[in-house]
Order: structure tokens, then sequence, then C-alpha cells
């Protein structure tokens, strides 16, 4: 009888992976994949979300820099006050979530105020238009700074065709629709204040 080397098995032993066992590894790769995938996405959400929040925070110190020299606050889209002729911010900064859907209410009052091509800027108020209402004087608000937010829509669009400014919140997961909102001067939650506006 013919011996065979230590360790050599026979052709008819060595056997690959069948059919079944390969699509069984493909699809644990798949689910794999559909779990990280959604995650992945939604960090980068909630990243351009704290950057968008850094930004206002950022331009809200801008504009009470400026309110204390000048003792006025700027108008709508007046946030080029802030680089110049002092710069109270190095540049404008960039909403992460803009520039503005074309297909939203208030797209042709931004691309009026910053002309085309449409810019990333985020949308900004002021006086005149929280000086005269009577909840926002007692409320003491005289600006509003708005990030589009994930949805990159600013107005919200009722079936009656009265819009209105959704809020943004983490609750309804990092793709919720809504605004990122500051309100100024002070601490004053946009929730509330929003609560009278709208």
């Amino acid at each position: 009888m013919k011996t065979r080397p230590f360790g050599i098995r026979p052709l008819a032993a060595v056997r690959g992976f069948t059919l079944i066992e390969l699509l069984i590894v493909i699809a644990i790769i798949l689910i794999l994949i559909a779990i990280a995938l959604p995650n992945f996405l939604d960090a980068q959400a909630r990243a351009k979300v704290t950057q968008c929040e850094g930004d206002l925070r950022a331009i809200e110190f801008g504009i009470e820099s400026y309110f204390l020299d000048y003792r006025k606050y700027f108008g709508n889209f007046e946030l080029r006050r802030l680089t110049t002729p002092i710069a109270y911010l190095p540049a404008i900064p960039e909403d992460p979530f803009g520039p503005i859907l074309t297909t939203d209410v208030g797209y042709n009052q931004v691309l009026e105020a910053y002309r085309a091509p449409i810019k990333k800027f985020y949308v900004h108020h002021g006086p005149p238009t929280f000086d005269t209402r009577p909840e926002m004087v007692r409320l003491g608000i005289r600006w509003v700074t708005t990030g589009l937010g994930p949805d990159k829509g600013w107005f919200d669009n009722s079936e009656s065709g009265s819009s209105r400014y959704p809020r943004y919140n983490p609750t309804n997961g990092s793709r919720s629709r809504g605004n990122l909102e500051k309100v100024g001067p002070g601490q004053i939650p946009h929730d509330k204040f929003r609560l009278f506006w709208d």
C-alpha cells in the first residue's frame, strides 16, 4: 500500500465553500453595512448640526460686539457688517446645510437678499422686523439668525397655504426637519420665540 507524505490529503477530500455558505457570508456582510451606513450618515448630520450651533454662537458674539460699538443692531440679511469695516468675524460663516432649497417658499427672499448664485449664508433678520410687534418688544427680541438644518428648508408649507418656521429637534433623529436658530439679545430660547412668532 502506497503511503502519502504527512499532511497531504487526497484530492477528493479537499473541498471549497459551497454556494450556500458564500451566500450566507455575503448576507451577513450586507446586514452589517445596512446597520453601519445609517449611523455613519447620522454622524455626518450631527457634525453639521454641531458646526451650525458653533457658527450661530460666533455670529451672536459678533452681533453683540457690533451693538456695543454702534449702539444699534443691523437689519435683515446684513451679516456682511460683521466683517467690514471692523472685522468682528474673519469671514461670514457658511451654513453647512445650505444653500436653501429652490422649492422652499423663502427661496426668493434669500435670493433677492444675497443675489445669484444663491449663497450658503445664514438667514438673518434684525430691525425693523421685530421692533414693532408687541410680543417681541416684551420678550426683548431684536434679531434672529437661522440655520436651515438637515432638511435644508426655511419654511414649512401647510395645506392651507400658510407658512411657518419649524424647529430642529434632535430627539426626532439627526435627519429631523426644522431650523437651528439663535435669538437675541440675551438667552431667549428659540422655542419660546417661535411660540409667539409662528
